[in-house]
């Protein structure tokens, strides 16, 4: 019996890097490993170093008159104070797309979405600076910024109508299948303090503020009319030719006050488009 006694620990011994011990105070299990003290502690001392520079670190802040690039924002502690319009044109059913067709067909319809918005946003002056998926989001600056945003987004609409769907489905026809290009466009405007985030070699921007979580959440926005959500923070600063239609009609449909993520905003939606 010793001797299997034996065997088993010694087997126990080799299967248990850890050692889980209860802790009184809160009843649950904390991780002892058998190597604290080692890599594992200065492994944490690093994190904690690492931490404790950015969370002490003071900003260099400075104040931008034009969107910045990922190098002009220093990684320690650079920071761009920008007051721009946000807009995200946002890929509708990618998920499905993917299930009920080969990838490749899938990857394609993808591509060309992301072509349309980020030509129609550069068009008018817009400046790309995040994908994520089957999203992107373009940063607009100047007076003219929240009118360029909006006809940004009327132009991607055209452009998907009048180009993109009708080929989708002339090809689809032949193999009697399907599909239909939706998207949405969320548009605000507001004052972003711009990082720099992530590790030297691998980082990007990353923008701070209400106008970008506000923006990209309008553009997930669906079963709701039309395909451009805007916030009044932009539809106020609009032309009359962004506002009316030349037959008179008013192209934006008032929306109730209504909580976006921890946002109380009025938004406005639009089914209308415009030939780029």
């Amino acid at each position: 019996m010793a001797r299997q006694s034996n065997g088993l620990s010694n087997k126990l011994s080799r299967l248990r890097p850890a050692l889980l011990l209860r802790t009184p105070a809160t009843h649950g299990f904390s991780i002892q490993s058998q190597y604290s003290g080692g890599k594992m502690s200065t492994r944490m001392d690093e994190f904690e170093a690492k931490l404790k520079d950015i969370l002490n670190t003071p900003w260099d802040a400075q104040d931008a008159r034009v969107v910045p690039r990922t190098q002009d924002v220093k990684q320690k502690d650079g920071a761009k104070r920008v007051e721009a319009t946000y807009l995200y044109a946002d890929l509708a059913d990618s998920t499905l797309l993917a299930k009920k067709f080969k990838v490749e067909f899938a990857a394609r319809v993808v591509r060309s979405y992301l072509r349309i918005a980020v030509d129609c946003m550069r068009a008018k002056g817009g400046h790309i600076r995040s994908f994520d998926g089957d999203r992107v989001m373009g940063i607009f600056i100047g007076d003219r910024r929240r009118n360029d945003a909006v006809e940004a987004a009327l132009n991607i609409q055209w452009v998907v109508d009048k180009s993109l769907n009708p080929l989708i489905k002339a090809r689809l026809d032949k193999q009697s299948l399907s599909w239909h290009v939706s998207q949405r466009c969320g548009i605000d405007d507001g004052n972003t303090f711009i990082v720099r985030g992530g590790a030297r070699d691998n980082s990007d921007l990353v923008s701070i503020g209400s106008a970008p979580n506000i923006a990209a959440r309008l553009s997930s926005v669906r079963g709701e009319s039309g395909h451009v959500t805007i916030t009044s923070r932009v539809y106020n600063f609009l032309l009359d030719r962004n506002k009316t239609a030349k037959n008179g009609e008013s192209m934006w449909k008032k929306r109730d006050e209504s909580a976006v993520g921890p946002h109380i905003v009025t938004t406005y939606s639009s089914g209308w488009r415009r030939t780029p």
